[in-house]
């Protein structure tokens, strides 16, 4: 019973995973032509956000369709860029350790490195939209 138990919470934290990183990817996306002084952070954090939502992908207990539970308060069309890069980078932060804690869940190597190789994407993303958010109210 605690397997089946562990193995739930793992499929749970993949599918939330999946879908917060798309969630961060089309968010980016539609930041990464409003400002060409941020274009390249937002575009790095769209192309980490792929990798680690294809990095879930390769997870062997990967659930066969998403939640659809991404992270609450995505930023709507009209965010500004700091609001827009204030939401993904917590989105990121919390996402890396979700994806840390799922680790620890994991039985099987392949969905262990899969956690780890999609929190390290998380961080990336969370670095990158951080580093960038300071400036961006003074763009």
């Amino acid at each position: 019973m605690a397997n089946l138990s562990r193995h739930a919470g793992l499929a749970r934290a993949l599918g939330h995973g999946y879908d917060t990183f798309e969630a961060i990817r089309q968010a980016a996306r539609s930041c990464e032509d409003q400002s060409p002084d941020l274009f390249a952070a937002f575009m790095s954090a769209a192309g980490a956000a792929a990798d680690g939502r294809d990095a879930i992908l390769t997870a062997a207990s990967r659930p066969s369709r998403t939640a659809g539970a991404a992270e609450p308060g995505q930023p709507s069309p009209s965010a500004s860029r700091a609001e827009a890069a204030d939401w993904i980078a917590a989105s990121a932060i919390r996402l890396a350790t979700s994806l840390d804690h799922a680790s620890e869940l994991a039985e099987a190597r392949q969905d262990r490195d899969a956690c780890r190789d999609a929190a390290m994407a998380a961080r990336q993303i969370h670095h990158l939209m951080a580093a960038d958010h300071d400036d961006a109210d003074t763009r």
